[in-house]
């Protein structure tokens, strides 16, 4: 029998609330060991050096990284985690989008269940079975559900270059960070009026903030789940092998 106590991190930037889950997760478990991380830089580099048994995120603000990134990556190597449980401390479009397709073993949502839950249901999922709180599940049934849902009105491309051009950035900018020529940048950016319904760059840009894609922070921009997109869309775009040169016919 393994006698080895559970290896659990948390990512959450507030100390304070970070405390607040080493103590839930302390009264979930009888044998565990507990790791902080303040940053997805610091939970990236643990989670290469660590197995641990769960990760516990929240998906807000974190500096040094995009925590949807790290939980899409999470259970592959060279990450090791095995459970995965986040934190909906934000109901933007965007994470609520981004989690329909993470590799997620549980949601728990601050704002309607009771630190009590979360120690019950931690357990559960460490054990193999799920754990949505009733809200979470909801609100993901009726995103999958809404025939106006952003996934169903825009490719992967038009939201990459919504995540971009949302903080505000001309043409010229955003072309510059996406390797295309402005004149891309401006066909989609118009597509993108038509498709939303707005009229000028600045109901753009609050669109943009409204639905997740872009967070104006103290620390700066940050784009949620950009990464994701942008893996989705690359694809499309990989060079075109050489052609292999004619070999020339022997007598």
């Amino acid at each position: 029998m393994n006698n080895q106590p559970l290896q659990i991190l948390i990512l959450k930037a507030d100390r304070l609330y970070a405390e607040f889950l080493r103590q839930h997760v302390g009264h979930a478990f009888p044998r565990v060991r507990t790791t902080v991380a303040s940053s997805v830089a610091e939970a990236r580099e643990l989670l290469g050096r660590v197995a641990f048994d769960l990760l516990l995120t929240g998906l807000g603000e974190h500096t040094g990284g995009d925590a949807l990134e790290l939980v899409a990556q999470c259970k592959r190597a060279p990450l090791r985690a095995r459970r995965v449980v986040v934190l909906l401390d934000r109901h933007e479009y965007r994470v609520l989008a981004a989690l329909r397709a993470l590799p997620v073993d549980g949601i728990f949502d601050p704002a309607e269940d009771c630190p009590a839950t979360l120690a019950a249901a931690l357990p559960a999922v460490v054990r193999g079975l799920r754990y949505h709180s009733p809200g979470a599940a909801a609100r993901l049934r009726q995103l999958a559900a809404a025939p106006g849902a952003l996934f169903r009105i825009l490719t992967d491309f038009e939201q990459v270059v919504l995540s971009v051009i949302g903080d505000g950035c001309d043409d010229l900018a955003a072309a510059a960070q996406l390797g295309l020529s402005p004149a891309t940048i401006s066909t989609v950016r118009r597509a993108l009026h038509r498709k939303l319904g707005v009229q000028h760059r600045g109901e753009l840009v609050r669109m943009a903030a409204q639905k997740g894609y872009v967070r104006f922070t103290p620390a700066g921009v940050e784009r949620p789940g950009y990464g994701l997109l942008a893996a989705a869309y690359q694809p499309r775009h990989r060079p075109r092998m050489p052609r292999e040169e004619a070999v020339p016919a022997t007598a």
